[in-house]
């Protein structure tokens, strides 16, 4: 008896499987991505900002306006980025300025996010966030602070945390070159008036 014909087997279809592996991809970025930014960013040093503050007196004290300020910030951002491909900004006027940009959905979104500062104890500065000007998108502080804190480059001594949507500059972690340190002792924003204190090296 003869053995039946096999069936001839069907041609592979490159086209389907290459438009199956791309949609995998495509999904897989983008579960990756939404996970990335939607879980809450909290820095785990965030917890220490109640560090004593330095023993002693200040050697002198720093009395600046907002437009001093925001020539000394802009010229550190500007050095400290110029090296990143993500620019970012930090004003002072009325309230506290961040201006960046954020992706939302693959579109690229400006924002300005303010913020009311305090002095604490220590000398570090907090930024409590109020209000995002981002147009009419109903985007969350949160989310934008979530970006921020992933993607952008912060110096080590700026703490973020999403949940709290707060930043902390801990000026007890900076230091200038010859290692003298600042603190902060008053933000008058309204009255334009930013006062330090200067702390020399100790020996």
């Amino acid at each position: 008896m003869k053995r039946a014909d096999k069936k001839p087997r069907r041609p592979i279809n490159l086209w389907r499987w290459a438009t199956l592996i791309l949609i995998g991809l495509g999904l897989g970025t983008g579960i990756w991505f939404t996970v990335k930014v939607l879980t809450p960013y909290h820095d785990p040093t965030i917890a220490t900002t109640t560090s004593a503050p330095e023993t002693g007196q200040p050697a002198f004290s720093v009395h600046l306006t907002k437009r001093q300020v925001n020539r000394i910030v802009d010229y550190y951002l500007n050095d400290y980025l110029k090296d990143s491909d993500i620019k970012y900004s930090l004003t002072v006027g009325d309230q506290a300025v961040l201006g960046g940009h954020f992706k939302f959905f693959g579109a690229t979104i400006k924002f300005q996010l303010l913020f009311d500062p305090l002095v604490r104890s220590n000398g570090d500065v907090e930024l409590k966030a109020k209000k995002l000007n981002i147009g009419s998108l109903p985007v969350p502080i949160s989310y934008v602070l979530n970006y921020v804190g992933h993607s952008y480059k912060l110096p080590k001594w700026v703490k973020l945390n999403s949940s709290k949507e707060t930043v902390v500059l801990k000026l007890s972690k900076f230091k200038l070159q010859n290692k003298m340190q600042i603190k902060a002792t008053k933000i008058d924003l309204p009255n334009d008036a930013i006062d330090f204190s200067v702390y020399l090296p100790q020996k």
